[in-house]
């Protein structure tokens, strides 16, 4: 058993487990001590960085084939850590605002993340349930971590039950399969269900694998299964909501990506498809009424999983790598959009839901080009991109997307994406319009944190600049999957 493959996971989790300890016996008796958590954190981070940079290199299975180490994961496991990083960067005003629980927040977010690594490690389904366990049960804490927030423990409650629900069905899913197959690794039901027939496959198989694959879209917030995704996105504090949307987002919908690689099914195939329509159809038009930014945002995300999911339908490996671009590019996008989130404040004191209704309100933006002009600009360039308005890195990713559609037969469905698409362009453009030709209404506050507002305006300046990188983005991808 090589435990280097897992290195990156301990450390996270063991950093994770050091910070609760050492907050502990000297938090109490140094009010500096969460300067030092902080960096610690970081720290953590960085050393977990180091060694995913250096298990690149021959693919390679271990812990019995449970574990699965390639170029392509060591690539993702860096991009999901270098995320966190960022976060935690951002997250500085809300850790010191927690006061007694800053060190709890952070353990929790590193405990998440090792729990997302795990996942797109994985090379059996017991493995996969284990990591996304561990991710779920610190997301439903940080789900609720504002404890002043009635809305805050809504959302925490919600997902919660609707999560455990989830994960009920992907472990009763994994039963079925184990029943009906007498395995759960990856490797070997590829081979099993190869070499059968759609027409010869058991019928407690096909439900098993159905069950597991309805659960990884309670998950990822795919339609029909999102109905929990507005109302936490609105309930949950505002760097925890940036934490969902990049570091959760990317390693739930890498995991579904590499479970799809690993196994290759006919049927799953179908339910991809009918999932990516409904996805686009249902976000395209709930963000249309959404007057609150959280809530809009959710939607918006729910879209751009109808798109990944559009271009994995066909489980044709060689078109993986433009799924892979677009949660790429997304997840920049995302960092960006969030980031800015978490600077809006409202101009009174008193910070509560109801002050929060109103600074997150669609029209708190208005005439923010007069008051922050640079803030206008790196947002305007971030809803630009994700409406996919070319030469801007959006543009691109949803472009791969419906051209691997295309050429695998899906024409119909890419152009019911298109038109979907430019429907959904209404309400990016409508808070771009907002900010440049609305008048300021005093409702907003933009907060003078210079970390979150530099990783606005660097997230707005890759998007125009991607497009010189994008060939040699996708010849590494795909050199990593093949």
């Amino acid at each position: 058993m090589k435990f280097s493959l897992l290195i990156p996971e301990l450390i996270l989790f063991f950093g994770a487990l050091s910070l609760l300890m050492l907050d502990v016996f000297f938090n109490k008796k140094n009010q500096r001590f969460i300067f030092f958590a902080h960096f610690f954190s970081l720290a953590v981070c960085g050393i977990a960085l180091s060694f995913a940079v250096k298990n690149f290199g021959i693919p390679e299975t271990s812990f019995n084939d449970m574990l699965n180490s390639k170029a392509i994961i060591s690539f993702m496991k860096c991009i999901i850590l270098l995320l966190l990083v960022v976060i935690i960067l951002i997250s500085v005003r809300f850790v010191f605002s927690l006061e007694k629980y800053g060190s709890e927040f952070l353990a929790l977010m590193m405990i998440a993340t090792a729990g997302g690594l795990i996942m797109i490690s994985a090379n059996d389904l017991l493995l996969f349930y284990l990591g996304l366990e561990l991710q779920a049960l610190s997301l439903y804490l940080l789900a609720s971590f504002s404890v002043k927030s009635a809305r805050s423990s809504e959302a925490g409650i919600k997902y919660f039950i609707l999560g455990s629900l989830a994960s009920g069905l992907l472990l009763f899913g994994i039963s079925m399969v184990y029943g009906y197959s007498a395995t759960t690794n990856f490797t070997v039901l590829q081979d099993l269900i190869g070499k059968l027939k759609p027409e010869e496959m058991p019928i407690g198989l096909v439900f098993g694998m159905i069950l597991v694959a309805t659960a990884m879209f309670f998950k990822i917030s795919a339609a029909p299964f999102h109905m929990w995704a507005p109302d936490v996105y609105q309930g949950v504090p505002t760097i925890v909501l940036a934490f969902f949307g990049t570091v959760v987002k990317f390693s739930m919908v890498i995991a579904l990506i590499f479970l799809s690689l690993n196994i290759s099914w006919v049927i799953l195939s179908n339910i991809l498809l009918i999932v990516a329509i409904a996805s686009i159809i249902v976000g395209s038009f709930g963000a249309i009424y959404q007057k609150n930014l959280k809530r809009l945002f959710a939607f918006s995300s729910i879209t751009h999983i109808g798109f990944v999911l559009l271009a994995l339908s066909p489980l044709d490996k060689s078109i993986f790598n433009s799924c892979i671009f677009y949660m790429i590019v997304y997840s920049i996008i995302s960092l960006g959009t969030f980031s800015f989130l978490t600077i809006m404040r409202s101009p009174q004191e008193i910070e509560n839901d109801e002050t929060d209704e109103k600074t997150f309100d669609i029209s708190s933006l208005s005439g923010l080009s007069k008051t922050h002009p640079v803030m206008a600009f790196s947002l305007a360039v971030l809803m630009l991109s994700t409406a996919g308005i070319p030469p801007l890195a959006g543009f691109f990713s949803k472009f791969y997307i419906l051209k691997s559609a295309i050429s695998t037969g899906l024409f119909l469905y890419a152009l019911i994406a298109v038109i979907f698409s430019a429907i959904s362009a209404f309400y990016y453009l409508r808070i771009i319009k907002i900010m440049y030709f609305d008048e300021p209404n005093g409702n907003l506050e933009i907060e003078d944190f210079g970390n979150a507002r530099l990783v606005v305006f660097v997230s707005a300046i890759v998007n125009i600049g991607l497009i010189f990188f994008i060939d040699p983005i996708m010849n590494s991808l795909t050199n990593f999957l093949s």
